[in-house]
């Protein structure tokens, strides 16, 4: 992904998952219905030369980076931006950035979480059975969208107790998330695992080590990424809930089940 403004302070998850190497900037080709934002309700409308503005300023810092949302705050003249997954805001001129979660008092709500889960929840609805590899019970209690790598070793321990998360009555959508980027062996096995006869046991042999047969179908590798670059995905696996909480990168099986409860219990904005 771009690397806007220094840092900008994308998320890891530490001692829980795999970190990307690199994340090559997504053109707006690549951008698919599923991660367009829509933004929050908000009493001014976004100009064009507010947009012409802020998108302007989002290239100078990072060229090539697409501008997924922008919606007015309550605060006159400030804008929250969505860029490839990753949340600013700028002046209507474009002149001044913050990076930074803004917070809004009187609600307890942090507005950078409640955009990125909307959107993570509005894109993972989207989303068929067909598009990922499935692993669950026949009647899930809670399902989660986990964005793999099979190279990765957080992603490994995390297959490893699939048994016990099903049994625990959730269900594992898996899409591929090749930290190396695209075009890289990792995405190759990614792509021969969804190309293999049995998807299922493909990518379980290919978690425990086991080199994928080489195959060539039209797989939806690309796609994934992109789609993980979108929804602010910065490390594997990274681990969402239906309702689009993170709930973070390896855990076990018992501590997965306590986190979705957790969130499921909260109300829910957007």
């Amino acid at each position: 992904m771009f690397k806007l403004i220094c840092a900008l302070a994308l998320a890891t998850f530490a001692t829980s998952a795999c970190s990307a190497g690199r994340n090559p900037a997504v053109s707006n080709a690549d951008a698919t219905p599923a991660t367009r934002v829509t933004p929050a309700p908000a009493a001014t409308a976004v100009t064009p030369a507010v947009r012409e503005a802020i998108t302007a300023t989002i290239q100078r810092m990072a060229p090539g980076a697409r501008v997924q949302a922008i919606a007015p705050m309550p605060i006159a003249g400030l804008y929250q931006v969505v860029a490839q997954g990753q949340v600013l805001y700028l002046s209507g001129d474009g002149r001044y950035v913050i990076q930074g979660d803004a917070y809004d008092v009187k609600t307890h709500t942090p507005l950078n979480s409640q955009t990125m889960d909307r959107l993570r929840r509005d894109a993972i609805a989207k989303l068929s059975p067909a598009q990922m590899i499935r692993y669950g019970p026949a009647k899930p209690k809670y399902t989660v969208t986990v964005f793999t790598d099979v190279d990765c070793p957080y992603c490994r321990a995390f297959h490893a107790n699939i048994a016990a998360i099903n049994k625990l009555g959730i269900a594992v959508d898996y899409l591929f998330w090749p930290r190396s980027g695209l075009g890289t062996p990792s995405a190759q096995k990614a792509i021969d695992v969804w190309c293999a006869s049995n998807r299922e046991t493909a990518l379980t042999r290919a978690f425990e080590g086991r080199t994928p047969q080489r195959a060539a179908c039209q797989s939806p590798v690309a796609r994934d990424f992109n789609l993980g670059v979108d929804l602010g995905v910065d490390g594997t696996p990274t681990v969402i809930a239906d309702n689009g909480v993170v709930l973070g990168g390896y855990v076990d099986p018992r501590e997965l089940l306590r986190r979705l409860q957790e969130v499921h219990a909260r109300p829910q904005g957007g």
